[in-house]
Formats: C-alpha cells, sequence, structure tokens
C-alpha cells in the first residue's frame, strides 16, 4: 500500500466554525492517511448552505466542530480570502469523491456507496465500473429507508467489509446519519457526498472547470432549479452578509 505522509492543515475560522486550510491532493492524501491509520473519520465539506443549515441545528453545528475533516467548498474559500484568511485551495464533496476513485482502485481499498435511488445506484455502479473497472464495490444501499431499517443497514456495511463509506442523502441527514452510528460503523472514514451519485451516475454533470471560481451554485440551479431555487435564495444572501459584516466589525475593531 501507498505510505501517505501526514498532512496537518492548518485550521481556521469562518463564522465561528472550522475549515482546513488544504487542496485536494493533501485531501486525498489525508483520507490515505486515516484509511491506513484505523480507526473512525468524519470528513465533512463544508459550504455557505451547510454553515446556515449549522445554526439551525445545534447537532449540525458540533458535527462541524469534531469532524477529523473538514474540507471547504469555493464559496468558504472566497470569504476566507475577503475575511483575509486565505486557504490553499478549493475542494468540493463531489470533487474529493472523484478524485479518491483512481487511489481506492489502486490501493484495492473497499467503498460502499449509501443513498440515492435504486435506479441510481445501478446507473452509477455501471459508470464507476467503466472507468475504474477495479474498483472494489463493498456495498449499495439506496437511501430511501425507513429508521426502523438503520441499525440493519449499519450491520450490512459492517459486514461487507467496506474501508470507506460515502453517503448521499443531502445535508444535514447525512452529517446526522453518520454521526448517529459512528460508534458502531466499522469503516475507517465516513464521508457525507450530497447529490454527488447524481453526477457518478451521469444523471447530472458536474462543474466544469470554467465556472469552479464563483459559479458553480449557478451552474447546479440551472441543472436543478426546483429543488435548488429557494435554498440559493435563503442561503447566499445570509451567507454574503455575515461575512461582510465578520470583516467589518472586525475591521472596525481593529481601528479601536
Amino acid at each position: 500500500m501507498t505510505t501517505f505522509p501526514q498532512v496537518l492543515p492548518a485550521r481556521s475560522q469562518l463564522l465561528g466554525y472550522p475549515v482546513d486550510s488544504l487542496d485536494i491532493d493533501d485531501a486525498v492524501c489525508r483520507v490515505g492517511g486515516f484509511v491506513k491509520a484505523g480507526g473512525f473519520h468524519h470528513v465533512v465539506a463544508i459550504n455557505a448552505n451547510k454553515l446556515w443549515l449549522a445554526e439551525q441545528y445545534p447537532q449540525l453545528r458540533e458535527i462541524l466542530w469534531n469532524a477529523e475533516m473538514v474540507i471547504p467548498e469555493y464559496a468558504v474559500v472566497w470569504a476566507c480570502r475577503k475575511l483575509r484568511r486565505p486557504l490553499k485551495g478549493h475542494v468540493g464533496g463531489v470533487m474529493l469523491l472523484k478524485a479518491l476513485l483512481p487511489y481506492l482502485e489502486r490501493e484495492r481499498v473497499s467503498a460502499f456507496f449509501l443513498g440515492a435511488k435504486e435506479i441510481v445506484l445501478q446507473q452509477m455502479k455501471s459508470q464507476l465500473y467503466a472507468t475504474h473497472p477495479q474498483l472494489v464495490v463493498a456495498g449499495l444501499r439506496s437511501g430511501y429507508f425507513d429508521v426502523s431499517e438503520e441499525q440493519q443497514i449499519v450491520q450490512q456495511i459492517n459486514d461487507s467489509g467496506a474501508e470507506i463509506l460515502f453517503v448521499a442523502m443531502g445535508t444535514p441527514r447525512q452529517e446526522l446519519w453518520i454521526e448517529r452510528h459512528r460508534d458502531r460503523l466499522r469503516v475507517k472514514v465516513a464521508m457525507g457526498v450530497g447529490g454527488s451519485f447524481d453526477v457518478l451516475a451521469g444523471i447530472k454533470k458536474d462543474a466544469p472547470q470554467w465556472v469552479r471560481h464563483g459559479g458553480e451554485w449557478l451552474y447546479r440551479l440551472a441543472q436543478d432549479p426546483r429543488n435548488l431555487w429557494k435554498r440559493y435564495l435563503t442561503t447566499n444572501p445570509w451567507f454574503v452578509y455575515r461575512v461582510l459584516r465578520e470583516r467589518f466589525f472586525s475591521h472596525e475593531a481593529l481601528e479601536q
């Protein structure tokens, strides 16, 4: 197995929440280190929507603070730059998932995929085997299930021998689910990945490189306006206001 250096990124703060300063290579390296080290590690992607939701859900706030790695999506990178706390890079959830696939395939690290509809999972599986034929898929399970089935699902994941778990059930459900079962899950890394399975299945397209620097949300909105317009209308103005308020408040405090 490849030896991964222990990458210890500087941890910054944004609006009272932690965020790690790293790029995509650092993030892949850290996940590889987590797998090698053993134990349980929760990787959380942080963006404007998640910060807004953390204000509504105290449990999500606690999860962000306790996560072993908090990766910054572009809005967070932009905000930290405005607050003169620049981060090393932009590491989105789907971006990290896609970057991890060659590592998982090369190192024969088994992965379990939990979330989305069954038809999406089967289409994703076909696409994954077409692009990563040696990928070890330990199991797949739809994200549409009753609470009474959760213990059975945890057992299914454990019995599969998976070392890494990707959960695509949307925020905050995916983070709360992972944290609720972290003491029973035997995977080494668990990560919520939102709608990434739709991207891997080819149902939705990931944002191209030319819109990654600030235009990702518009690209996603154009693909799914029915489900995303309310989210962006609510969270984006709140996020910009909070960032600018912190910037100018801090600036005034420094002058006094």
